[in-house]
């Protein structure tokens, strides 16, 4: 049996000698023969039955919901049409990318891997580039909300653009899965240096990231692991990152003395110094009288969940889902786009309760999910949380600059509210930003969230750093292009949300309802 889905051109290989450093314009096609294995296992599909009473969705996914997704994804979905429609509004590209390793075995070097990437430019001359990391497990055909307001604001003048190079992460979309297990075990630390080389390949030698993904929230925290190796690794090129809902603790006396005296004291004033906010006591507050509930709640008895939102420890976690043998979920899913598609509105329930998406929104992330191959997005997770728990509590990088998004100043979250002040244990805060509400899909829900975090990062860091400054645009234009300069604005009402399409990398906002 064939392990791929996907009617990809083969790599040219040649023992891995010289790199082909060739970028190549995309368009998707997903073999015919595997959308009809996908809709024969539609049709073939033995649901489960249901205990007893209906109990919504307190033990998953109710049949009363998954049944008529079924109906659309066989009677009505169409993927030509949304490959179709991806094609003709997306700037594509795939370009073979090579990964170092220390391997010195012969024959045991790993093979470039071709990563599938989009590259939409602003069209104003003073636009700045910007890495825009998907949230795991979608791909960058997912986030196309972000796309129009930070290539094209409706007032360039004030509101900084930015030039998008938005990559898959390996082995999720369009990108090549990591073939090498001496590789794979390091998953994050490679997909990092890919991601900057990418940004280099493609002619961007100073640049600014962000994550679209909240970190708390995501699996194994690779929402935000991710985007700050980036900034770690590559200082000298990725001159800031912006982080959402960072994986981070109260400072503590022994890693960080003067943070945990400052803490300590601007905790007892409840004052708004060395960068604490009232709004932070604010959230607090709410944060400990609900943590006093649930203790009242604790010893009277009463029945509490299962997976509780305040996960104990990464290892536990992977225990209790799995994810230590990510193969063994892997057979169930592969070969089932019903279980994949019950996965994904468990996931999509619980990340946007109050949320509706249309029928053909949630087949569209399944369907990205499915071709693929979801053991890819299942190994990716189960090596990242083993590589975090590897990495030293202390590391000898400097700290990277960054700008924080922090939810929950209302206090109403379930989880523990985390001031923006206390990411300076692990970075140099440039530029924060308290946010009410959970994160949930973010790049979905809370676009000019993202926006306004990215913005903030990229003024402060444009006030102190030329070289963001010097990063001319003009050098890396494809032949064709019109720039438009920033005193030459556009006038308001021109082409409204869709821009005219005259090249494959004109700049097209997407009709995201």
């Amino acid at each position: 049996m064939e392990d791929s889905i996907l009617s990809l051109p083969p790599i040219n290989r040649h023992g891995f000698g010289e790199e082909d450093t060739e970028i190549k314009p995309y368009k998707i096609h997903v073999s015919s023969k595997y959308l009809e294995l996908t809709k024969k296992k539609l049709e073939l599909t033995r649901l489960p039955h249901e205990a007893g009473k209906q109990r919504g969705w307190e033990d998953g996914t109710p049949k009363d919901v998954i049944e008529p997704l079924v109906d659309f994804w066989l009677e009505h979905y169409s993927w030509r049409h949304q490959e179709a429609h991806l094609n003709s509004s997306l700037p594509q590209y795939r370009t073979p990318l090579s990964i170092p390793t220390k391997i010195s075995t012969p024959g045991s070097a790993s093979p470039p891997l071709r990563i599938h990437f989009l590259h939409i430019r602003s069209p104003y001359t003073h636009a700045i580039p910007l890495l825009l990391i998907p949230t795991f497990p979608l791909t960058n055909l997912s986030i196309t909300p972000l796309f129009a307001p930070l290539t094209d604001p409706p007032h360039p003048t004030s509101t900084q653009p930015f030039h998008l190079v938005v990559p898959s992460i390996p082995g999720l979309g369009f990108s090549d899965r990591f073939t090498s297990p001496d590789v794979e075990k390091d998953a994050l630390r490679h997909t990092a240096e890919l991601f900057d080389d990418l940004m280099k390949r493609v002619g961007y030698e100073y640049y600014v990231a962000s994550g679209t993904g909240c970190g708390r929230e995501s699996p194994a925290g690779i929402d935000y692991h991710l985007p700050r190796m980036v900034g770690e690794m590559f200082p000298e090129s990725c001159l800031g990152v912006h982080l959402l809902d960072p994986v981070v603790e109260s400072p503590r006396f022994l890693n960080s003395p003067i943070l945990w005296l400052s803490w300590t004291i601007a905790r007892f004033l409840h004052a708004g110094i060395w960068g604490y906010d009232k709004l932070d006591w604010k959230a607090i507050r709410e944060q400990e009288t609900r943590r006093d509930e649930r203790k009242l709640v604790k010893r009277r008895g009463e029945e509490e969940p299962l997976l509780p939102r305040t996960v104990p420890t990464t290892a536990r976690s992977l225990h209790m889902l799995g994810l230590t043998e990510p193969n063994t979920f892997s057979y169930a899913l592969c070969d089932s786009p019903i279980g994949l598609l019950s996965l994904v509105c468990s996931a999509l329930k619980k990340k946007i309760p109050t949320q509706r998406l249309s029928n053909t929104e949630i087949i569209d992330v399944t369907q990205l999910l499915w071709l693929p191959g979801p053991e890819c997005a299942m190994r990716f997770w189960s090596a990242a949380a083993k590589e975090v728990e590897r990495q030293p509590e202390k590391r000898r990088r400097p700290k990277s600059k960054v700008a924080i998004t922090s939810f929950g100043i209302d206090g109403l979250s379930l989880d523990e509210y985390i001031p923006p002040i206390w990411a300076a244990t692990k970075h140099n805060v440039l530029f924060a930003q308290r946010v009410s509400g959970g994160g949930g899909l973010t790049a979905w829900e809370r676009t000019e969230v993202i926006v306004a975090g990215i913005r903030g990062l990229a003024k402060e860091i444009r006030m102190s750093d030329s070289r963001l400054k010097a990063n001319v645009v003009e050098e890396i234009a494809v032949s064709g292009d019109e720039l438009i300069s920033e005193e030459n604005d556009r006038e308001e009402g021109d082409h409204g949300l869709q821009l005219d399409v005259e090249s494959p990398n004109t700049v097209v906002a997407l009709n995201v309802n």
